[in-house]
């Protein structure tokens, strides 16, 4: 396995909000959402599931391997998911761990469990979230070369935050594929499932 080359972007453009652009106000809503994002589509979409798309040892992208203080060269536990209302694709999840601390700070993660993460990330009191950051992911971004396979109805607006536990991050990083309603919309949500 080859580590990936040094980004072609001058630098990181994560930010701490979403940039005007042409991002609608119900996708801002959605990708802006604080708390678990699968809780919040559980609350929308009645068949919510996930599928597991790739699962184990990875390099991390040059951008991610910054924002963990880590070498592109240094192998990272990794796990690629879509979030899904039946076999509706919403959301694109990507979660990533230097593999050095997956036994020590994380060792009931299971790359092949079906379960969302979120399920677990928001229950243990033990783990800290760092704030939302957002970009909009340019063509040669590897995040967006990896959302080549499906099908994009929106701007490729990506969201991201750390989880902190025992002092070991664990990246995940959200892009949604297609809007699902907002919850604060109960009308749009019947439209949604009609």
């Amino acid at each position: 396995m080859t580590p990936p080359n040094s980004p072609v972007w001058p630098r990181d453009t994560w930010t701490a909000r979403p940039l005007r652009s042409n991002l609608s106000q119900a996708h801002r809503n959605w990708l802006t959402t604080p708390d678990s994002l699968t809780s919040a589509l559980k609350t929308v979409c009645p068949r919510f599931q996930v599928k597991i798309l790739e699962t184990g040892t990875r390099f991390p992208f040059p951008d991610e391997a910054r924002l963990l203080k880590i070498s592109c060269h240094q192998q990272v536990w990794s796990r690629e998911v879509l979030l899904c209302n039946g076999a509706l694709p919403l959301v694109f999840a990507r979660s990533i761990l230097p593999l050095r601390d997956l036994p020590r700070a994380w060792p009931t993660l299971d790359a092949r469990d079906p379960r969302p993460l979120g399920e677990f990330l928001f229950t243990d009191a033990r783990i800290r979230r760092t704030p939302l950051h957002f970009q909009k992911l340019s063509l040669n971004h590897p995040l967006r070369v990896r959302l080549d396979r499906f099908p994009l109805d929106l701007p490729p607006w990506a969201r991201r935050s750390l989880h902190v536990r025992q002092g070991s991050a664990l990246l995940v990083t959200e892009i949604f594929l297609t809007l699902p309603p907002h919850r604060s919309d109960p009308a749009q949500a019947l439209s949604f499932f009609a």
